[in-house]
């Protein structure tokens, strides 16, 4: 998906990795590392930094905790609260460390904190059939199938063990920061219960990977639902932050730059989904496998890093169109084939 030209990007400076840059007194950007394509992901800090609120932690890794130990001595930040938005090792990789070693609450959705301690739970267990049936039937071959047993488990040794104990916070709840009042609201699809933050009078928010400028985020089936739908919860979730928050809010996303533009960037996003769908449909002709439609829906190279989130989203867009009547699906000797109705 191409990046929205329609946007503006009115904060120049950006942090680099490991480091600061704050916005004003209670306002302050942090940037931390990962390991991958996209490498990096954006943490907030709000309120005075010796009485802070932190929202996401960055990855459980090595770097990370030793440039955020860095970060506190240097700048004397004194984080009082925790705040995740959802359950991406990305976002709650750091969650158990700083609960552990700083003595801070979490906060964040009971779904997202659940779906996190039942995948932690994974590491080392042995692969449940339904997976390995789940992803047969996509199409993946015996080497792909292979390479994801090798990794079955993999989300708990990106993510230090959660507390035993949180705060749910949920959509509609009002959240005191700073003296500032700020809005939960709830987005599904990407996880089941992210929560983003709203502040009416500062007129920010903190959008996690609901809202991104330049991609969108992941919307996958995994073998735990099979037939779930989650394009169009999120396609909903999409329509109903427009509702909430102004067109002139400054979104302070996960990955990339803060940005004004929030309408025009989620109707870009649900025409994209809209758009997908109906080429979908269209290429459904004669019955395919979800691997063969990656064309269809991705202009990136797919590979063996990218293969299991590609094939998750292929069955989100197909299950979105059963769901709406447009498309059947029919199993074959174990393979699942999709056509136009």
């Amino acid at each position: 998906m191409n990046p929205d030209t329609r946007l503006e990007f009115p904060i120049d400076t950006v942090p680099k990795n490991g480091t600061m840059y704050s916005i004003n007194d209670e306002l302050h950007w942090v940037r931390m590392p990962l390991p991958m394509s996209l490498n990096h992901i954006n943490l907030w800090l709000i309120g005075s930094k010796d009485q802070a609120t932190l929202v996401d932690t960055g990855m459980f890794l090595d770097d990370v905790k030793t440039a955020w130990t860095d970060l506190i001595s240097k700048e004397k930040i004194d984080i009082k609260k925790l705040i995740v938005t959802h359950m991406h090792p990305d976002h709650i990789g750091l969650a158990g460390w700083f609960v552990k070693k700083f003595n801070v609450p979490l906060c964040m959705s009971r779904t997202d904190y659940l779906q996190c301690r039942l995948l932690a739970a994974d590491t080392g267990e042995y692969v449940p059939h339904e997976a390995i049936d789940f992803y047969t039937q996509a199409g993946l071959s015996e080497k792909q199938i292979k390479n994801y047993i090798e990794r079955f488990g993999f989300f708990g040794s990106i993510i230090h063990k959660l507390p035993d104990a949180y705060n749910r916070i949920k959509h509609g709840d009002v959240i005191s920061i700073a003296g500032d009042e700020w809005e939960c609201i709830e987005g599904r699809g990407h996880t089941m219960e992210h929560i983003c933050l709203f502040s009416k009078a500062k007129n920010l928010l903190i959008s996690g990977d609901q809202l991104l400028p330049k991609i969108t985020s992941h919307v996958g089936v995994f073998p735990t639902e099979p037939n779930a739908n989650p394009l169009d919860d999120w396609l909903e979730s999409c329509k109903r932050l427009i509702d909430f928050v102004p067109e002139d809010v400054l979104v302070l996303p996960a990955h990339g730059r803060p940005f004004l533009g929030a309408h025009k960037r989620l109707k870009t996003i649900i025409n994209h989904h809209e758009e997908s769908l109906s080429k979908l449909e269209e290429f459904l002709t004669t019955p395919k496998r979800s691997v063969d439609v990656f064309p269809v829906l991705f202009k990136r190279e797919i590979d063996d890093g990218n293969f299991l989130m590609a094939t998750g989203e292929s069955i989100a867009h197909l299950n979105c169109l059963i769901e709406r009547g447009l498309v059947s699906r029919n199993i074959s000797e174990g393979i699942a084939f999709y056509e136009r109705v």
